[in-house]
């Protein structure tokens, strides 16, 4: 197969995951909604930064670090279960604490900026299974014989499709009509992502102690 052939078709099955919501997607939207375009793209900007990570590790042979470590493994999914935890319970806690206005567009100047990076980061990150999903992409595409330079061009592709990707999300639900009609269920809303969150929280937590 032709190494753009195989660029194209790994990054392709990446792209394709898109559509399936997780707790990346609502952390995402959430923070877009409730704290505005700059927020919502430092959060994409930290998932992106995890999906470059665990890309890498699948890519280039190291994802045994994390996968072949059974105890760290474990640890990873609890902990990230855990966060994921803390995060929902917050969010449906404070739930009635955010008020939104047309003119609060910008995300608040007492909220550092690594705040929602790093809400993107961890998020991503706190799934370790993740690398097992690039895993099985590059088995479908890739194989022994592929280049260095084609796997490092295919990493890129994912990397810059994931900034892309968030990137759109952050400004579609960042826009004053979608912050508006936010506004109006937020409680609701919130709630519900709430819970979502948790649900990924639960089941990494679940995951990670019946591991064996």
């Amino acid at each position: 197969m032709d190494q753009i052939h195989v660029i194209i078709l790994t990054v392709g099955l990446f792209v394709l995951t898109f559509i399936n919501p997780g707790a990346n997607l609502l952390v995402v939207v959430q923070t877009s909604l409730s704290s505005g375009k700059n927020a919502g793209l430092l959060t994409g900007l930290g998932v992106a930064l995890g999906d470059a990570i665990y890309s890498g590790l699948g890519l280039f042979g190291m994802a045994a670090l994390i996968t072949e470590g059974g105890a760290l493994f474990s640890a990873i999914k609890i902990g990230g279960g855990l966060y994921l935890m803390l995060y929902a319970y917050n969010m449906v806690r404070h739930r009635q604490k955010l008020h939104l206005g047309i003119g609060s567009i910008a995300p608040s100047p007492a909220t550092p900026w690594y705040i929602y990076f790093r809400r993107g980061l961890l998020t991503d990150l706190s799934n370790p299974q993740t690398v097992l999903f690039f895993i099985s992409i590059f088995s479908v595409t890739l194989t022994p014989t592929t280049p260095t330079w084609a796997k490092i061009v295919a990493w890129l592709g994912i990397v810059l499709a994931s900034i892309l990707w968030r990137s759109l999300l952050s400004m579609a639900f960042s826009r004053p009509t979608a912050r508006r009609a936010y506004g109006k269920v937020q409680h609701l809303l919130s709630g519900i992502i709430g819970v979502a969150v948790g649900a990924f929280g639960l089941r990494l937590i679940y995951e990670g102690i019946t591991r064996r």
